[in-house]
């Protein structure tokens, strides 16, 4: 059988998929808490559980498919996920069935998101694709990532309100829908073959300590960001608006639709917002995030519903903001043979802000949800201020015209 003419789209898709599996939980949250007694602490910490399963993955699994290449990876991240529906599907049986399909759930994100998403952008260039933009890979994988956050939580939550088994139906749907895309990413071309060497050079670019620097004074206090705003929009908002009685379930799924469907909305906005000469996509995408939050903190003190809507809205633009323009960056950032674990660290920073629901629910047993809301709004004003004053320094063009190693400089006048 030919192969896939644009190989790019299978292998984003494979993103997709596991990022709806890993999100169609989300929407479920508030059935788990009605239907199966199971407290605000218990189920939020199923969100962090999560996330103990994605870090090491995004470390590992990036590092790993630099090395060995990234089709066997995705491809055994999709049957994970898979494996982690199936789990989730036991819930019936206690919270041990959910907390093991959660953490499951963790780890294919983590090897997704490090190895397809390298994929997705080395499929996106020559040999593979002669005519796409620089960027293009970026913003392609962090579309249908967001797409996969979008449509999982969305179906899952319309099939928890409106179907039969709302605690099964969602998850074997997912399942349903894996078993075609295994089949097509199967024949997509390997970009990363096992051993394959580096371009002379690429070594000493990313180990500049320059570079470095960028990642860690821009990218980061921005990375933290990404899904703290997309978690905040679509777990915290339904959670901490008081006055929602019966319609809790109703407007949760509402929170999700509207802070991920806006997070895959604004990023065409995103790419044309990036500029290699300063770091003014994650700037926006901060300001967003902090105008969010303020929205949030209005919302609480009215109180309003709608425009705790208001604030999921804009919390998912500055989701979609920060994850295109953080891809942008590391993709600058990295030569081919450590694309994988840059873009690793990028996303295990990103995941940090999963853990914002959980910490929110446990701060509330002390504190007022608008004291917490302003704390939040203070670390954001903080972020901003770090990559402000670093966003025009340590940059990537500017990092091209150093010195090379010696190493790779006599290699070049031998040459000659």
């Amino acid at each position: 059988m030919s192969r896939p003419a644009k190989p790019w789209f299978p292998a984003a898709l494979s993103l997709m998929m596991v990022g709806w599996g890993a999100n169609q939980f989300v929407s479920l949250l508030v059935f788990y808490r009605q239907e199966r007694g199971f407290s605000e602490v218990m189920v939020t910490s199923m969100l962090g559980i999560y996330v103990l399963g994605l870090v090491p993955a995004l470390l590992l699994g990036g590092r790993y498919s630099d090395r060995t290449g990234r089709k066997h990876i995705t491809l055994f991240a999709v049957v994970l996920s898979m494996a982690a529906n199936v789990a989730m599907m036991g819930s019936v049986f206690g919270t041990l069935p959910l907390f093991t399909g959660r953490f499951m759930a963790g780890v294919a994100t983590g090897l997704a998101m490090a190895a397809a998403t390298s994929w997705v952008k080395e499929l996106s260039q020559a040999p593979w694709d002669l005519h796409s933009a620089a960027g293009s890979g970026a913003r392609r994988a962090s579309l249908l990532t967001s797409a996969g956050f979008w449509f999982g939580p969305v179906v899952g939550g319309l099939l928890a309100n409106n179907a039969p088994a709302p605690a099964i139906l969602p998850y074997a749907v997912h399942i349903a829908l894996c078993v075609p895309v295994l089949f097509v990413v199967a024949r997509l071309p390997e970009t990363r073959a096992a051993g394959q060497a580096s371009h002379p050079g690429e070594e000493a670019r990313v180990a500049h300590p320059e570079a470095r620097k960028r990642f860690r004074l821009v990218v980061a206090p921005a990375a933290v960001w990404v899904f703290a705003a997309g978690t905040t929009g679509f777990a915290v908002v339904p959670a901490i608006i008081p006055g929602l009685g019966e319609g809790r379930l109703a407007y949760a799924t509402a929170a999700v639709a509207i802070t991920l469907g806006c997070s895959v909305l604004i990023q065409p906005l995103a790419r044309r917002l990036d500029t290699v000469v300063s770091a003014r996509s994650l700037l926006t995408g901060t300001v967003v995030v902090f105008v969010g939050l303020s929205a949030l903190l209005a919302a609480i003190l009215v109180p309003s519903p709608a425009l705790g809507l208001v604030a999921s809205a804009v919390l998912g633009c500055g989701n979609g903001l920060l994850m295109v323009g953080g891809l942008l960056e590391i993709q600058r950032l990295a030569a081919a043979h450590e694309l994988g674990k840059l873009t690793g660290f990028f996303y295990t920073l990103a995941y940090v802000g999963f853990l914002a629901p959980t910490a929110v629910a446990v701060a509330a047993q002390w504190a007022d949800g608008a004291w917490i809301m302003l704390a939040m709004m203070i670390l954001a004003m903080v972020s901003l201020a770090f990559i402000g004053t670093n966003s025009r320094r340590f940059l990537p063009h500017a990092l091209e015209r150093v010195e090379p190693d010696p190493a790779v400089k006599a290699r070049g006048h031998s040459a000659s």
